[in-house]
């Protein structure tokens, strides 16, 4: 029995130039041929510039009116309220969109009414929620608030309970905050 014996594989005649050119070696493996690469040059870093991250909303208004009512006794953009008014009763939207989230949330200040007579109560009411010294409405998952309708009422203990004679105009501050 003969004994078996192995024949190196070397790289084909052709290939030698090519290796030595270029500073390589190969080895032939089959049919396959594995070229190992060499660095040839410095590395370079590679930076990315900076971002600069904002919170951002926008908050859009529509104004209303006021009227009063005919006792004089109630100033307010809100037909819901009872009794017979002078003016045509107008609530104001308002609407935002941002890149906040549910923690975002639009919020209306203590309205002011300004005129001959002083107010002794101001409040605002945001959609269908309740009257208060202030309103507050918290964004959707997509940061954004659809328009939502805003009043104000106004009353007085001055004037014997009374708003006087004169030209009386409204307006309250609208702001978006981001967090609790």
């Amino acid at each position: 029995m003969k004994s078996p014996h192995t024949t190196p594989r070397t790289s084909p005649p052709w290939l030698a130039p090519l290796l030595l050119s270029a500073g390589l070696s190969a080895s032939f493996s089959g049919s396959l041929y594995s070229v190992a690469a060499a660095q040839v040059g410095p590395s370079q870093g590679v930076n990315f510039g900076q971002a600069l991250i904002n919170s951002s909303c926008t908050v859009t208004t529509n104004d209303g009116s006021i009227g009063v009512r005919t006792n004089r006794n109630l100033i307010t953009s809100d037909t819901t309220e009872g009794g017979n008014f002078s003016g045509t009763l107008t609530a104001a939207s308002i609407s935002a969109v941002s890149n906040l989230t549910t923690t975002g949330f639009v919020k209306v200040d203590n309205p002011t009414l300004t005129g001959t007579t002083a107010a002794t109560t101001s409040q605002v009411k945001l959609g269908t929620g309740t009257w208060g010294s202030s309103g507050q409405v918290n964004l959707g998952a997509d940061g954004s608030m659809s328009s939502t309708p805003l009043h104000v009422r106004f009353s007085t203990t001055n004037n014997n309970n009374r708003f006087a004679n004169g030209t009386y105009t409204a307006s309250a501050t609208v702001s978006c905050y981001d967090g609790p």
